[in-house]
């Protein structure tokens, strides 16, 4: 199934083999933009060091000219909503591909093909725990309106506070949020024990949250999460991926940049949100947990296609 949730890997895949076989350049495809490190939130789980870095206005705009013609301009943060210009400059340049990652705090703009917004949560109380804010009905009113707008996927870091919480918020979401496309469970990956699940939280999820929580959960939804969350191992520290080939080169990334909020250029998003400012297409041993199924199937695929000569054109 092709999904509207990821970047058409399909035709990225086939595009990327071809350039690789011909040796020619290997059209840039996303930009994620890390716009900010600031965020108005406070989220108890989060390990990003806040400062008042922003991407300049005229940067941004450089970056917009020279990619926003054929690629996805993928902007996240930090939480982009700090960014005083940024939504009006959204709105008034129709015609570009702009995705969103956001908290939805703030009222996100319209011009937004597909927003992920944060929501760990329908418990209100241990939301704006969670945040370290009070903005539970701000969040759930943004969200409803977003989703007139625009495609918009709800993220869920699945962690020792919220992995039995999850059906109800399915529920939850089905209810309020309609127009909603997908509901999707990221994973946990830092070391704090609070959030941190134990073995037998995940036995625990795998055997009498997750059954019942698919039966809740709509036909894209349920194939991110089965993709995401297919075996227990995927919710156990530090080889979460092991048909993740570290030899081989990351090609996803070839076709991809990474805008840091200084402005310079990186690629892979994953590497940078974990402090390893790469600029080659390679891989390291966090990408065995801190990849996910798609990326891992996209470089694996290629691999086979340019060294078994599998012509995918």
């Amino acid at each position: 199934m092709a999904s509207e949730y990821w970047d058409d890997f399909e035709r990225r895949e086939k595009e990327t083999i071809e350039c690789i076989r011909t040796m020619t350049p290997i059209p840039v495809r996303r930009v994620a933009v890390f716009i900010t490190e600031r965020c108005n939130f406070k989220c108890t789980y989060c390990h990003v060091n806040q400062t008042p870095i922003s991407v300049p206005k005229l940067r941004f705009n450089e970056i917009i000219n020279e990619y926003g013609g054929k690629s996805i301009i993928h902007i996240t943060g930090g939480e982009p909503s700090c960014v005083p210009w940024l939504y009006d400059y959204i709105d008034g340049h129709w015609g570009y591909k702009f995705n969103l990652n956001t908290n939805a705090f703030l009222t996100p703009p319209k011009n937004v093909n597909r927003m992920k917004i944060s929501f760990d949560t329908c418990d209100e109380e241990l939301f704006n725990k969670l945040v370290g804010v009070d903005a539970f009905e701000s969040v759930t009113y943004n969200i409803e309106e977003a989703c007139k707008n625009s495609t918009v996927s709800l993220t869920c870091v699945l962690s020792k506070q919220t992995y039995n919480k999850t059906v109800e918020l399915a529920q939850y979401c089905a209810k309020n949020f309609k127009g909603l496309y997908a509901l999707f469970f990221s994973i946990y990956k830092g070391t704090n024990p609070n959030f941190l699940m134990t073995n037998d939280d995940i036995n625990i999820f795998y055997e009498t949250i997750k059954p019942k929580l698919e039966r809740e959960l709509n036909t894209e939804s349920l194939e991110l999460l089965n993709e995401t969350l297919d075996k227990k191992i995927r919710l156990q520290r530090w080889l979460r991926f092991p048909e993740n080939d570290l030899s081989q080169p990351c090609y996803i990334s070839m076709s991809e940049r990474v805008v840091a909020p200084t402005g310079e250029i990186f690629l892979c998003s994953h590497l940078y949100r974990d402090g390893i400012f790469e600029s080659e297409p390679k891989k390291y041993p966090r990408c065995s947990y801190g990849c996910n199924t798609r990326l891992v199937k996209f470089n694996n695929d290629v691999h086979e296609g340019i060294t078994n000569g599998r012509w995918c054109m």
